[in-house]
């Protein structure tokens, strides 16, 4: 069996300020690493790891480096996991996007890419490379086998969509909170879903 614990990263500066996130490249608040801390003290009772893969952006580092070092295992860093790539927007707060850069009437399509960056088919495509490398790698093991990712609400929702073989214009979305956690098996070559966007840890003391 291999089993996916996926994970958004914890708040971050961009999201108090009300910006564009995307690739911009903001840490975490002071409350971002607190709700890291207590997934990683929440995490370390309920599971063991065989491999940590982050985001190298530093909101998902931090919280992939906390759990890291709560759990006394190295992180891996992918590309493949970072957030959307919203060229322009990136950084900008939302008021300033939406004036300079206007989405063109009915929505941008799922094809079309905005300026200077990805179209979420592009963004599909990374999510789907990145997880069947990942299963392709791991699925003679004998062994059962756990991986902690963390990643970008974005990304996770291709991440999922992917998992399931969902069509790639769908237009189902998963939440996920900060420090929300996902937990995805496949089992005899049956994928499941078992809980997603647990978020309980946040009620725990650090």
């Amino acid at each position: 069996m291999i089993e996916f614990v996926v994970i958004r990263h914890g708040q971050s500066l961009a999201d108090i300020e009300g910006r564009h996130e995307g690739r911009a490249d903001f840490p975490l608040t002071d409350l971002g690493r607190e709700q890291a801390e207590k997934l990683a003290k929440w995490l370390k009772q309920r599971y063991n790891f065989d491999t940590i893969i982050s985001s190298p952006l530093k909101r998902a580092r931090e919280t992939a480096e906390i759990i890291g070092s709560k759990m006394n295992k190295s992180v891996i860093f992918n590309e493949d996991l970072m957030e959307w790539n919203n060229g322009v927007l990136a950084g900008l707060l939302r008021e300033d996007a939406n004036r300079d850069y206007p989405e063109p009437e009915g929505g941008r399509k799922y094809f079309q890419a905005v300026q200077n960056g990805e179209s979420m088919i592009d963004l599909r495509s990374r999510a789907e490379h990145f997880l069947a490398d990942l299963i392709h790698s791991t699925k003679d093991s004998k062994d059962n086998i756990r991986i902690c990712i963390v990643s970008h609400g974005g990304l996770i929702t291709m991440l999922y969509r992917s998992f399931l073989n969902m069509p790639i214009d769908t237009n189902v979305w998963l939440s996920s909170g900060d420090t929300g956690v996902h937990l995805w098996q496949i089992n005899n070559d049956k994928k499941i879903v078992m809980f997603t966007n647990i978020q309980e840890h946040l009620r725990c003391d650090v």
